[in-house]
């Protein structure tokens, strides 16, 4: 009777278990939505967020779709250089990563050029807040050893 109990909690254990990290997956994951719908998510939650008119909701949207299309492009190269394990060179990674910056500073431009002066003033705050937030997220994760699946292993002050 003990045994039966034992290995039914070790089930529900392991279930648990596993059904946590699925759902860690599928946020990990991300969602399917296409480049337009994105783009539209995004151009209505800026709208919410500073009040935008039907011309500034116009040009929001055709810049998200613009630049959700490059987002998910280069993420699709990495997935295929990552699964061909294709190892890229110094002068490839500062080409990207100059690219990448080249393409931040061309949407602030948009963006500084769309709002109006209270409403890019918001925005930016806005971004410096979600750039904030998100840095501390994968400090958070990587402390719990979501990177590599190790946690770190703290040194035992009990010991003699």
């Amino acid at each position: 009777m003990r045994k039966l109990a034992g290995i039914t909690v070790l089930v529900l254990l392991i279930s648990f278990s596993i059904n946590a990290q699925q759902k860690q997956q599928k946020q990990r994951k991300g969602s399917d939505f296409t480049t337009e719908q994105m783009a539209t998510l995004k151009m209505k939650q800026m709208t919410l967020d500073l009040d935008l008119n039907a011309s500034q909701q116009k040009e929001v949207f055709e810049l998200m779709k613009k630049s959700t299309e490059e987002r998910k492009n280069a993420m699709t190269e990495r997935k295929e250089n990552k699964q061909s394990g294709v190892e890229l060179t110094s002068d490839q990674k500062f080409a990207i990563q100059n690219n990448r910056l080249d393409k931040m500073i061309a949407h602030k431009t948009a963006m500084k050029n769309i709002l109006s002066k209270d409403q890019y003033e918001k925005w930016e705050k806005k971004m410096k807040h979600q750039k904030r937030s998100g840095k501390k997220n994968m400090a958070k994760n990587n402390q719990k050893g979501m990177k590599g699946g190790q946690q770190k292993k703290r040194p035992d002050n009990n010991r003699i």
